[in-house]
Formats: structure tokens, C-alpha cells, sequence
């Protein structure tokens, strides 16, 4: 017999009660049962604790007994409370498996979840999702049949674990701003002001660009990333589709790519609807080549405001000096660590070279 099974047989049940009662007034289970017009069998049952206590039955017992309705049915709501207990901590402890994988001590870290027995930490991350099981967890998340809770399956994903975790804590960081309704006109104005940002990127620059998204109706959070998740950046929308999401990661630990996902992500607010879920970094996701090259140029012509880039990609020219990058990025207003990224990724800097020109950053 297990713990478990132990204190079920341990509880004390209202027919443990009117079992004690009956002894006392030496009256059989069938006179009682005559006495309420109630069938001998189903009382039988009620003092095994095999079926629950009525309000009607407790009614029939105060007549017949002397003992107030209301005792009866304290001791029955008693007993379903401490069984009900008991159940749900077998029920949590067999979702032990299911804990494997999610990146619990970084979630500890973030104070998502607190340290405890794997039933307290099963109940907690139940909760942090907002499911009643594991179940409803891998239906919302990873099934391939989409989920109208989530709207896209992370079944191919190579570790869909960290990713939701990753996602459903940036729907919470999203709680916790205040937003205008949403405005692409306001959006649109506020990419425009980013530009100075993205140039300057100021120490709080990630704070000012939040504060524009916020008056524009944007949510945009800053997750850190977890171990294996390899998301960048994802785009949704949330509160009934009011309100669109930009989530971003400090995956690359860089500015550069910082500012190339949120350009990339906010043309995916901008263009391509409501309905759809955009993950950028995750292999073995669909996701639609269009939209994503799209967003990709966006961000692309955001991030070198006007910068020919196009001019020096191929050939065998020569590779630019720092005075060469500093010069330009003062000419066309880009910061120069993102004029060496883009440099960099069309081979006209080696990948090692001017990275102190790069800012880093980390949520």
C-alpha cells in the first residue's frame, strides 16, 4: 500500500460518524434506512464512503437522529476536501516525467517558480501555464492539430519545452505594461523615432523604446533567453487579438541583432495580420518565406537608414578600416557596431575584426 492509499484508508468519512451513532443507539442499518425511506443497499454504501453525503440525506438524518443537517454535510465537505487533497498530490507527482526538460532552475532564477517537492513544482508550473495537466499543456503547445489557445504546434520544434516557457512568460511580462490602443499609425510614427535609438542606443535605450511601443499600443517585452529555446524574437497578438506582442531575447547578447529582430518583428505587427505566429531562430518551424523575407528587407533598410550596403557586397575590395566604419555610420546616423554586423555579413570584415564597436546587451 502506498502513502497515498494509506490516508485515503485513513480519512474519516461522514459513514464512520453514523456508524458510531447507530452502535450508540443500537439500531441496525436497515431500521435506519426504514426510518428515511431510504434503500438499504445505497446506505451501506453512504457509511463506506462509497457515495457522498446529500443535502436531502442530511435532512432525513437530522429527523430521524437528532443530529443537525448542517453537521452532516460540514463532516461530508470535510472529507471530499482532504480526498480531493490526496488525489491531486498523486496526480501532481505523476507528471514527474513531464518536468524533465523545462528549464526549471532558470525559472527559479526569474522567481517563475520556487524550489520544493516535485508535486509543488508540478502544481507551480501547471499554474504558469494556465492548464489543468500536462495534457492540456502538450495540446496547446505541441500537438500538431493548432490550438486556438496558442495557434501554432512546437511538435517539430527541437525543444518545445524552453520555447513555451520562453512565450508564455513574455505574455506575462506584457501584463505588467501600460498600453494606448493599439494605432499603426502611432507604431509606424514611433519606428520612425527609433531610428535616434537605434543610432545613439543611449544606455536606456531599452526603456525609451518600450515606453514608444507602449503609447502606440505595442507590447514589446524583453525575455531573457533559456538554454535551448534559440528563439531571437516572436511576434503574436494577445488580448483577443488587440493587442500585438513583440517579444525579443537576448540570444546574441549584441545590439546589432537586437535592433535588426525588433524591425524584423515589427513589420510582422505592421503587414501580415492577427491570426498568425511568427518564431524567428527555431529550426524545423513553417514558417511562411514570404512574410519572413519581407521582414527581413524591412529590417534590413531600417537598421542602415540609407546606408548602400548593396554596393559593396561581392567582389574583392578591400576591408574597411574602424576610421573607415566610424566615418560612414557619423554620415548616414547607424551606430557603428551595426555597420560592422552587416560589413561583417557580407565579408568585407572578418568576424572577429572591429567587435568593440558592437554594443552588448542582456536582459
Amino acid at each position: 500500500m502506498t502513502d497515498h492509499e494509506l490516508n485515503k484508508a485513513l480519512l474519516v468519512c461522514p459513514g464512520d460518524t453514523l456508524q458510531e451513532e447507530l452502535e450508540v443507539l443500537g439500531m441496525s442499518q436497515r431500521e435506519l434506512a426504514e426510518r428515511m425511506g431510504y434503500p438499504s443497499n445505497k446506505l451501506n454504501q453512504l457509511i463506506k464512503g462509497e457515495v457522498s453525503l446529500t443535502r436531502d440525506t442530511a435532512g432525513k438524518l437530522e429527523k430521524v437522529l437528532g443530529i443537525p443537517a448542517r453537521t452532516w454535510l460540514n463532516l461530508e465537505a470535510r472529507y471530499q476536501e482532504e480526498k480531493l487533497a490526496i488525489e491531486e498530490m498523486e496526480r501532481l507527482e505523476s507528471g514527474a516525467e513531464w518536468l524533465k526538460g523545462f528549464p526549471l532552475k532558470k525559472m527559479e532564477d526569474l522567481g517563475l517558480l520556487s524550489a520544493g517537492t516535485i508535486a509543488h513544482r508540478v502544481g507551480e508550473l501547471l499554474t504558469f501555464f494556465r492548464v489543468a495537466s500536462p495534457r492540456e499543456w502538450r495540446r496547446i503547445y505541441v500537438d500538431e492539430e493548432v490550438s486556438v489557445a496558442f495557434k501554432i504546434s512546437l511538435a517539430k520544434a527541437p525543444d518545445p519545452k524552453p520555447i513555451s516557457v520562453w512565450l508564455r512568460y513574455g505574455e506575462l511580462q506584457a501584463r505588467e505594461l501600460k498600453l494606448n490602443e493599439y494605432s499603426a499609425d502611432a507604431f509606424k510614427q514611433a519606428l520612425d523615432v527609433s531610428k535616434e535609438l537605434a543610432y545613439r542606443q543611449p544606455a536606456d535605450f531599452l526603456n525609451k523604446l518600450q515606453r514608444l511601443c507602449s503609447q502606440a499600443g505595442v507590447a514589446l517585452v524583453y525575455t531573457p533567453s533559456f538554454s535551448k529555446s534559440m528563439v531571437s524574437g516572436a511576434t503574436r497578438w494577445i488580448n483577443g487579438r488587440q493587442t500585438p506582442l513583440i517579444q525579443l531575447s537576448d540570444r546574441y547578447r549584441s545590439a546589432d541583432h537586437f535592433w535588426f529582430s525588433f524591425y524584423h518583428e515589427a513589420l510582422h505587427v505592421l503587414k501580415h495580420g492577427k491570426t498568425a505566429v511568427f518564431l524567428e531562430g527555431v529550426k524545423g518551424l513553417d514558417q511562411p518565406d514570404k512574410q519572413e523575407k519581407e521582414a527581413n528587407n524591412f529590417a534590413l533598410r531600417m537598421v542602415l537608414n540609407g546606408f548602400p550596403l548593396h554596393q559593396f557586397v561581392g567582389g574583392h575590395g578591400k576591408h574597411w578600416s574602424e576610421r573607415e566604419v566610424v566615418t560612414h555610420a557619423r554620415k548616414y546616423q547607424i551606430h557603428p557596431g551595426t555597420l560592422v554586423a552587416q560589413l561583417q555579413r557580407i565579408g568585407r570584415l572578418a568576424k572577429n575584426n572591429l567587435n568593440g564597436l558592437k554594443v552588448k546587451i542582456s536582459f
